[in-house]
């Protein structure tokens, strides 16, 4: 069982999982990974965990690349970092992608009737309509999708 701290309700640091994420933007839509996972139906970036060897923006680089097919060059600034309960996720914008985007790496392999992934590319409607984990990316997806400067709380992600 993994400690929560007794005031906020998360993890403490040395214990919380790190993730990195990309926000990878072409032709007004975004790319996001669908999950369907024990009768859960939810979108995420694609992404992975850091290993301890990495940094966040190394990690976000490998993972893209293993799930997606993709290679992404990353702006030089994270846009931003969402703590959660138990992970804390460090997300990228790509401001270049090149490949042939097809599903791969462990996600591939963990295919199963109870666990489904597919790389879907969402519109500004469709992204309105789906449940996207955590929902706290949304306005930045959105502000990204639409040209607009990324809410304030961007600015505190180092």
């Amino acid at each position: 069982m993994e400690a929560l701290s007794s005031e906020t309700g998360a993890m403490p640091a040395a214990e919380r999982k790190q993730r990195a994420a990309i926000v990878i933007i072409e032709d007004g839509r975004l790319l996001l990974m669908h999950r369907i996972k024990q009768g859960k139906d939810y979108y995420v970036l694609p992404g992975g965990n850091i290993k301890k060897s990495e940094t966040p923006a190394i990690a976000c680089v490998r993972e893209t690349r293993e799930e997606t097919g993709l290679n992404v060059w990353l702006r030089p600034e994270k846009l931003c970092v969402l703590e959660g309960k138990e992970r804390t996720e460090h997300v990228f914008v790509a401001r270049k992608h090149a490949g042939m985007m097809r599903l791969g790496g462990p996600e591939m392999a963990k295919m199963g009737p109870d666990n489904q992934y597919a790389l879907e590319w969402l519109d500004e409607a469709r992204l309105s309509q789906i449940k996207l984990r955590p929902k706290a990316l949304l306005p930045y997806c959105l502000a990204l999708l639409r040209g607009r400067p990324v809410p304030a709380a961007a600015d505190d992600s180092h």
